[in-house]
């Protein structure tokens, strides 16, 4: 288990360092070369209580420390998300207050701990004593509600920002951050059972501090592992400029099982839009985005948003594959096409990924591309 954690100790650092090695690097990668060094820290501090712990605590003045840079863990981690997915993000004075907490509980631990003399230390940390403080419960609470928190808003940001990546783009596997979302759920889980136990144990005392630690703490070295393995390849989101206010093209609307009464003011547009995918086919254009689409018809990406969201019940990225996987469906039966694979055949439909199309078609056919062309190659055979 200290293997472990001393190897998270040094992957940290060695990780920060390749990102501050980066030539290109965005704002995203110096919160992501900090998060890197604050695991370290945390990290590296768990081990030495452990090694403390096991060695007559020949580092005294280094125990007692780690669960400090657990108030840093999350406002880094919002601001982390925030700089992915908010377009022009820039950090302010009014981000410096989301480390206020850190600031306070380093103080007040400073002059309550960290200037007392070695054997006191010791003592303190050998015997748990300081687990039987109230200030010790409501560091666990603070903790808690911070990371727990931050998780929680850095959800929510990050479900407004694929809800808004989906209204402007029709290809979204490098702009949509399922890995981020996948992180923040399983670091949420993970916070929610730590917090419990650490709270349960506070009263409990099923186990020592020290062990309990040993195993929560070991989740901050996985946690690095895959910030490491999609945080340093993950580019600028909005790196392409769109000509328009990103931020203003998501509309609210309410959908239901009845259908959708269609405003008179968006006929004329929906009418020209439906043309002009029939024939012009735009969606055949691998790059076609919300602003591309609103200059062929000539109108504000706003409005077209109304349009597909209110009136058509669909978002620009559903909207353009669905066309898409219409158009495959006809191509995947012309002997004109039948040199090409499954997958060329995508691309040639304006696709530009494997996955993306596969997830695209099962969603609006419910069977997979092969499954499909099988079924109705049954179909022609038996009707013959």
């Amino acid at each position: 288990m200290s293997a472990f954690l001393i190897t998270g100790f040094f992957v940290s650092f060695f990780l920060s360092f390749i990102v501050f090695s980066k030539k290109k690097k965005i704002i995203a990668d110096k919160f992501l070369i900090i998060i890197f060094l604050i695991y370290a820290l945390t990290i590296g501090g768990t081990y030495l209580e452990i090694y403390n712990n096991q060695n007559n605590f020949p580092f005294p003045h280094l125990t007692n420390i780690n669960w400090i840079f657990l108030f840093l863990h999350g406002p880094l981690l919002w601001l982390y998300v925030k700089s992915l997915t908010v377009r022009n993000f820039k950090f302010n004075s009014y981000d410096l207050l989301h480390f206020l907490p850190f600031i306070i509980f380093f103080v007040f631990h400073f002059f309550d701990f960290m200037i007392l003399p070695a054997e006191t230390k010791i003592s303190i940390s050998k015997n748990e004593t300081f687990s039987n403080r109230s200030f010790f419960s409501l560091v666990l609470i603070c903790i808690g509600i911070s990371n727990l928190g931050y998780n929680i808003f850095s959800l929510i940001l990050l479900r407004k920002h694929q809800k808004l990546i989906k209204d402007n783009y029709s290809h979204i596997e490098n702009k949509d951050l399922r890995w981020l979302q996948t992180f923040l759920i399983a670091s949420l889980l993970i916070f929610i059972v730590n917090v419990s136990l650490y709270n349960i144990n506070n009263y409990l005392k099923f186990t020592t501090f020290n062990e309990l630690s040993k195993y929560s703490y070991m989740f901050a070295t996985l946690y690095v592992f895959y910030l490491a393995y999609f945080g340093i390849k993950q580019g600028e989101v909005f790196a392409d400029n769109i000509e328009s206010n990103f931020e203003t093209t998501v509309t609210t609307v309410t959908k239901s099982d009845n259908p959708v009464s269609i405003k008179i003011e968006h006929k004329d547009i929906i009418h020209k839009l439906l043309f002009l995918m029939e024939n012009e086919q735009p969606y055949l254009d691998p790059e076609i985005t919300l602003a591309k689409l609103s200059n062929y018809l000539n109108i504000k990406p706003e409005l077209l948003t109304e349009v597909l969201n209110s009136s058509l019940n669909n978002n620009f990225f559903d909207f353009i594959n669905k066309h898409r996987i219409e158009e495959f469906k006809i191509k995947c039966l012309s002997s004109e096409f039948k040199h090409l694979s499954i997958i060329g055949i995508a691309y040639e439909c304006g696709f530009n990924s494997k996955a993306s199309f596969y997830r695209a078609f099962k969603k609006f056919e419910g069977i997979s591309p092969s499954e499909y062309i099988a079924k109705v190659s049954l179909k022609s055979e038996t009707s013959k």
